[in-house]
């Protein structure tokens, strides 16, 4: 009787262990899935545009961003940037510094429409296209 219940526990105790290692395999692999699919959804684009006077490029990107990240965010990671006293707005990129004795400033427009918010706070949603002009402001 005695080896009887030995080998039933014996089974039992394999049969536990089988079942909750299955679930762990099951857990792992799901676990990894969920990000995959997250960082997935979270890769959103823009397209940035520099150019001088309208119509000379300096420079031209297509770059990756999350969800809810201001255009100064993308910028700072994407270019060597000046910005004003305030840290809101942007006077300078990639060297192309503001030039006030002579009116020469940075402005940008999304979509091709004027943005009268700065940088920090204007929001990128997918596939905007931001082109930063120098130009003559008069």
């Amino acid at each position: 009787m005695k080896k009887f219940l030995l080998t039933l526990l014996a089974a039992f105790t394999l049969a536990l262990t089988g079942c909750a290692s299955g679930e762990n395999n099951t857990n792992s692999n799901s676990s990894t899935e969920a990000p995959i699919e997250e960082k997935q959804q979270e890769q959103l684009e823009t397209t940035i545009k520099l150019t001088k006077d309208g119509e000379e490029v300096i420079n031209e990107k297509t770059l990756e961003f999350e969800e809810g990240e201001s255009l100064m965010e993308v910028m700072e990671r994407n270019f060597e940037l000046t910005l004003d006293d305030t840290k809101e707005f942007i006077v300078g990129i990639d060297g192309v510094e503001s030039d006030t004795a002579n009116s020469y400033f940075w402005t940008y427009k999304v979509n091709e429409e004027e943005i009268m918010v700065g940088a920090k706070e204007y929001v990128l949603k997918a596939d905007d296209v931001v082109h930063f002009d120098y130009a003559k402001w008069e």
